[in-house]
């Protein structure tokens, strides 16, 4: 029993919402789509349980097993078509958070880099005044004089 339930928690995803609103919805799309792949069997037997018991009793046995494998080959048609969104949105949210990485990686290393250009004028020493000026041009000046 204890193998059955861990097997049941680990089909329903981990809620881990993010604060995000716009985030947040998009979040809840995801984990309610992976939740309904994996347990859509639930309403796909029900409804091949319903159909062909329905139909048994009015059409008689022949009947019901015909409209009972038709609603089975429908309800596995359906969840092929969610399992195949699920698989795309895995696919495109991986894609993304792969960008995202990317990009905070080259905005990481671009600001580095920049603090480190701009603070190495700094070790040699402050500009006081706000005008800097060509040191070959003020020694020209200086050997005119």
């Amino acid at each position: 029993m204890g193998k059955h339930l861990r097997f049941v928690r680990e089909l329903i995803p981990p809620w881990e919402m993010p604060s995000d609103p716009v985030k947040a919805v998009l979040w809840f799309l995801h984990w309610f789509l992976k939740v309904l792949v994996h347990f859509f069997w639930l309403p796909i037997l029900i409804m091949v349980i319903y159909i062909t018991y329905a139909n048994w009793s009015l059409g008689g046995a022949w009947n019901g097993i015909i409209s009972g494998v038709i609603t089975l080959f429908v309800g596995i048609g359906l969840w092929s078509l969610l399992y195949g969104v699920l698989l795309l949105v895995n696919i495109a949210s991986s894609i993304s958070r792969t960008i995202t990485e990317v990009t905070r990686l080259q905005h990481d290393l671009s600001s580095q880099r920049s603090s480190y250009f701009f603070k190495e004028p700094e070790q040699e020493g402050q500009v006081v005044e706000g005008t800097i000026t060509d040191l070959e041009q003020e020694r020209r000046k200086r050997r005119r004089e």
